[in-house]
């Protein structure tokens, strides 16, 4: 996952030099909350505290009855917080400027380099989702969100995030997809999606689309937009529902699978050129990974093996649907070299 690496966090020169800017204003404040305290005897708590906030910040709402000793009082502590307020006023403002800079230029930097990504447009629900899923992958990704507020809760997490409108073919440059291995269409409007749809393949001609669709008309012009794959969140939960009822434990296993700390799940694995797994037969690999069941292999140029036989050998840029549990498949991830 591509990370801004502690970016968005405080220096530690900076963090010293803010929390030591409010500890002496925080100081200051007590300070003068206690001598009102002391000079004006029949004040309250709150009372001394107000007096002292409107002292420092030279707002003052009047004397409130004051004493001359309180006045003696509140001449010096004018004189000293104002000065502490204003420094410490001026220190937080310094480093949320010099934060703001920080931030977008390292940002920018990763942004430059990053490659072989999925770009996420969107980072609402399902965007949320998809990121976490990508996260846990391990799978590098940037995100392209609107608005600033949500942008900065995907910031906040770690994400590379591109703030702006996904619609924009300058945001989608800025995110890498001319380098990207993907895209994900993730916004709430078929329109927009369609749009990226094909702003995307055009730049872009070999990734992967995948987008949302919340209509089946929506999903039929996305899909002539060039998306690699159209998915209907509301049509999925239909059918996710209708297999509860009727195949519950079809169900039950496929929702087991997916889980993280399932003990038995499903995997797609690619095998590059350079593997040691080419040439390999299904059998002899079985013979040693006695935890993983094949149940398909997609071949360039021949199509889809399904329950492919023991005599059948892995070749270069073969996918390979499998099953098994998680340590076997991922041992075998690392042999294909995917």
């Amino acid at each position: 996952m591509t990370a801004l690496s502690g970016s968005h966090r405080m220096g530690s020169d900076e963090t010293r030099v803010v929390l030591r800017s409010l500890s002496v204003l925080a100081a200051v404040v007590i300070c003068g909350t206690i001598g009102f305290m002391l000079t004006e005897q029949h004040w309250k708590l709150w009372q001394a505290f107000y007096f002292t906030l409107i002292t420092i910040t030279t707002v003052g709402y009047g004397d409130l009855g004051i004493s001359e000793n309180g006045q003696r009082f509140a001449a010096v502590l004018l004189l000293c917080g104002i000065g502490t307020a204003t420094w410490t006023l001026t220190t937080v403002v310094q480093y949320a400027v010099s934060y703001q800079f920080d931030w977008k230029k390292r940002m920018q930097k990763i942004l430059k380099q990053i490659a072989d990504h999925i770009v996420v447009c969107g980072y609402g629900r399902i965007g949320q989702t998809i990121c976490r899923e990508l996260s846990t992958a391990g799978i590098d990704f940037v995100v392209i969100e609107r608005d600033e507020a949500i942008a900065a809760e995907a910031v906040a997490l770690g994400y590379a995030v591109v703030q702006g409108d996904s619609t924009d073919e300058a945001n989608l440059r800025n995110a890498g997809l001319e380098r990207a291995r993907g895209i994900v269409c993730a916004v709430e409007s078929d329109a927009e999606n369609v749009f990226i749809a094909l702003t995307a393949r055009e730049m872009n001609p070999e990734a992967m689309i995948a987008s949302r669709a919340n209509t089946e008309a929506g999903a039929r012009r996305i899909e002539q937009a060039g998306a690699t794959l159209v998915v209907s969140p509301f049509l999925s939960a239909g059918e996710d529902i209708a297999r509860a009822i009727s195949r519950p434990h079809l169900a039950e296993f496929l929702r087991q699978s997916n889980r993280h700390d399932s003990e038995f799940t499903l995997s797609e694995i690619c095998v590059t050129p350079d593997s040691p797994l080419a040439g390999e037969s299904l059998q002899t690999y079985g013979q040693r990974e006695r935890s993983i069941a094949f149940i398909a292999i997609k071949r360039l140029g021949e199509g889809t093996i399904f329950r492919p036989s023991g005599d059948v050998r892995f070749q270069p840029q073969d996918v390979i649907i499998a099953a098994g549990v998680p340590d076997a498949l991922s041992r075998m991830a690392l042999a294909a070299r995917c």
